[in-house]
């Protein structure tokens, strides 16, 4: 039964991630262009930049939504979501509020989930280079379980060790 119910979250994540809400065209940007280092420390211009962040707005009234998106140097999208906080001088302190997604150098999807408050919670799913896919649970910012799952290309899936998570998202 459990090899069933994580199936199905797998195939539900999947289909989801095909049909995931990003950030609109038609968000108004508010403020002026921040760039980052690599390390994610604030820097004055783009030649010391490893990215940079468009904050904006989408929505109207009660609606309305503080939305970011991050771009690699190069133009391609490297990170879109909601937020709480933006940290201009560091932006480890940022407090992503709502779905956020990140992306490969390459503009493939990377990981998707939602923050609460800062805080992991869901379904965060990991797509890996080699064509799998990870989940790891999350409930107030903290996983679930000691393991996340990984379904590979053919269908076949694993328990890992929590531990391995950091290297697969180099």
């Amino acid at each position: 039964m459990k090899h069933f119910v994580l199936i199905s979250a797998m195939l539900l994540m999947s289909v989801a991630s095909f049909g995931r809400k990003h950030v609109s065209e038609t968000a108004t940007v508010v403020a002026d262009t921040i760039y980052y280092a690599a390390d994610q420390t604030s820097v004055a211009n783009a030649n010391q930049a490893a990215y940079y962040r468009l904050l904006l707005t989408q929505g109207e009234g009660s609606k309305k939504e503080a939305v970011f998106t991050d771009y690699y140097m190069d133009g391609t999208l490297k990170a879109e979501g909601g937020y709480a906080f933006i940290d201009l001088g560091n932006d480890k302190n940022t407090v992503f509020n709502g779905d956020v997604t990140t992306y490969y150098v390459n503009g493939k999807e990377k990981l998707h989930g939602k923050y609460v408050d800062g805080k992991r919670h869901g379904y965060f799913t990991l797509q890996l280079r080699d064509g799998g896919v990870a989940v790891i649970a999350y409930q107030d910012g903290k996983s679930r379980f000691d393991y996340f799952t990984v379904t590979s290309q053919n269908g076949q899936q694993e328990k890992r060790p929590l531990s391995e998570i950091r290297s697969l998202l180099q």
